[in-house]
């Protein structure tokens, strides 16, 4: 039984994503390198350190650790210079519509928290019961620790929560923490996000196919019992054995 739904935030609930390609383009040019937007598109998901690093290996650009934390700094401050984002069409609707019928809602991201809070305001973090981003998790998406991390967080088992998603690292990262996914395009093409259970093109789909989507995925009516979540620092990999049925 689906009782948690968890969202992705870059091209999830805000179209943030077009900013943080351009801030990649600009910095990584200073560098030497330069990218194809699709690089940061499918990328999406990890922290920046991990992405900053990957697009060094794969232009060959040899980077020691101090060029990854400066490049990293500098992605930052651009992004932050530029941003213009704003909440995506339909997604306060649907927020609402799911908050009605009492799931418990998480937002879990690469981003950092102060490239979030001030995009969603105080109004629609408090719609959330959690929030996960990239100061909190030690592997970023395609590992399953950040959503892991938000499960415990809501006292749900893995195969309680439903992830809303928009990229191939964050798909691969749902499914490897034994949930299900509802893929956007809102950034990428469907072909892109085929391991998702299902796609929708927006948040007005995603609102009109909920019932339906949801019943298929919950499959057999049985209620896992959640145990006590340990203390962050105490933190593993949980899956479903870690939760008694009742």
């Amino acid at each position: 039984m689906i009782n948690a739904i968890l969202f992705d935030h870059d091209g999830v609930l805000v179209n943030s994503m077009p900013f943080h390609v351009q801030a990649w383009q600009e910095v990584m040019s200073r560098h030497g390198v330069e990218i194809d937007p699709l690089e940061i598109y499918l990328q999406e998901g990890a922290t920046t350190m991990e992405v900053a690093a990957e697009l060094c290996h794969r232009h060959r650009k040899s980077a020691s650790p101090d060029l990854v934390q400066r490049i990293v700094a500098e992605k930052r401050d651009m992004y932050l210079a530029i941003n213009q984002t704003v909440i995506n069409d339909g997604v306060m609707e649907f927020l609402e519509y799911v908050k009605e019928r009492r799931y418990r809602m998480g937002i879990v991201t690469g981003s950092i928290r102060a490239q979030v809070e001030p995009v969603l305001g105080e109004y629609v973090l408090n719609l959330f019961d959690c929030m996960i981003t990239a100061d909190d998790v030690e592997y970023g998406k395609p590992d399953p620790e950040p959503y892991i991390r938000g499960a415990r967080k809501l006292a749900c088992a893995p195969s309680e929560c439903l992830v809303i998603e928009n990229a191939p690292l964050g798909i691969i990262s749902a499914k490897a923490a034994g949930m299900s996914v509802i893929a956007l395009t809102s950034t990428l093409a469907s072909y892109h996000l085929r391991q998702a259970d299902a796609i929708v093109s927006d948040f007005w789909e995603l609102r009109r196919r909920f019932p339906g989507i949801a019943s298929k995925l919950e499959g057999p009516t049985f209620q896992l019992q959640p145990l006590i979540a340990k203390p962050e620092r105490d933190f593993y990999p949980l899956t479903d054995l870690d939760f008694e049925e009742q």
